[in-house]
């Protein structure tokens, strides 16, 4: 088969990972026209870009959240530990 089945948990990990590729190519896209149309104003252009980056972050942390993944991060004294595991939706104890 050519294409992932959706049906499957692996194949909607891909369809969700073939999205968020082609999400970047259009978002890269729309960000150089924008940012070109405002070559001429610096303040309009540096917001456009702080605000393209606000945008990535919202939209990549709401799919994680609804692809089931969680992102746990800790600093210590000894080092800084992150962990990403799969969440399966039942119980939020990690062990």
């Amino acid at each position: 088969m050519i294409w992932p089945n959706i049906l499957t948990p692996d194949g909607r990990r891909a369809w969700a990972f073939m999205a968020l590729v082609g999400a970047g190519m259009v978002f890269t896209l729309f960000a150089g026209w924008a940012v070109f149309n405002l070559r001429g104003n610096a303040a309009f252009s540096f917001w456009l870009g702080v605000l393209a980056h606000g945008q990535i972050f919202m939209v990549l942390g709401a799919l994680s959240w609804v692809l089931g993944r969680r992102m746990l991060a800790s600093a210590t004294r000894d080092g800084v530990t992150v962990d990403d595991r799969h969440h399966d939706g039942g119980s939020h104890d990690q062990h």
